[in-house]
């Protein structure tokens, strides 16, 4: 009996699938995983097709490509409705009437204010501390700044730095590059996990424009649905 040719379109969703599912476990790169996805299923599904009219062969490929495809679609969605509900909670909380904050302003004092402060502060998911900032060289000789951070988990589960916060540097208004170094610096340490309640020092190194102009660090949460900075700070050298 004649071999039958594998179907290119069921190998084309395989790989398009793999690509899809992978990129939808990683964050901000999922938003890309749905052109994969598409063409997986369509790929899937023409090369299905084209096993059961059968003038090609590899069914178990197509079918896997498909079932690929739509995984990755269920786990984007999965995640971005989680991150959705979470905002929603948070917005569905009712505001207190005008006189209740009123009244709850005279009862607190205008002594109490800082600490209602410090406690809206510490109700947030994470917290960060700029630290230090020293100047040193990219493994090219050009300048560079390295920033120490120390993150502080106040969520309920454990978090690395790089995918919790995103912390920018500006100099001159402009958003500075990364700086790879050929001195040892606490860059690797963002990539740890800090369980509930813990804190963890680390550092991040920036491309300098110039060794005179400010530099303006800013540092935020990395899904997030408002623009509140957790952190800044503004270094002179």
């Amino acid at each position: 009996m004649e071999k039958k040719p594998t179907s290119g379109l069921g190998v084309a969703s395989l790989v398009t699938g793999i690509i899809a599912l992978f990129s939808a476990f990683v964050p901000l790169l999922n938003l890309l995983s749905f052109p994969f996805v598409l063409l997986a299923v369509i790929f899937g599904a023409v090369g299905i097709w084209q096993t059961v009219k059968g003038t090609k062969g590899g069914k178990g490929i197509a079918i896997a490509g498909l079932v690929l495809g739509v995984l990755a679609l269920v786990v984007t969605v999965a995640m971005y409705a989680t991150a959705g509900s979470g905002q929603q909670t948070a917005d569905d909380v009712p505001a207190p009437s005008q006189q209740q904050a009123a009244q709850q302003q005279s009862a607190q004092g205008e002594d109490q204010q800082p600490q209602a402060a410090q406690s809206s502060q510490e109700s947030t998911s994470y917290e960060v501390v700029i630290g230090e900032a020293r100047t040193v060289e990219d493994y090219q000789g050009n300048p560079a700044v390295v920033v120490s951070y120390t993150f502080t988990n106040n969520s309920d589960e454990a978090v690395s730095p790089m995918v919790a916060v995103h912390a920018k540097a500006f100099q001159n208004g402009v958003e500075l590059d990364t700086a790879f170094l050929t001195e040892d610096a606490e860059t690797a340490k963002a990539m740890n996990e800090v369980k509930p309640g813990a804190s963890i020092t680390y550092e991040d190194a920036y491309k300098l424009t110039d060794t005179a102009s400010d530099v303006l660090v800013e540092v935020e949460e990395l899904f997030s649905f408002s623009d509140e900075l957790l952190a800044e700070k503004t270094f002179s050298f």
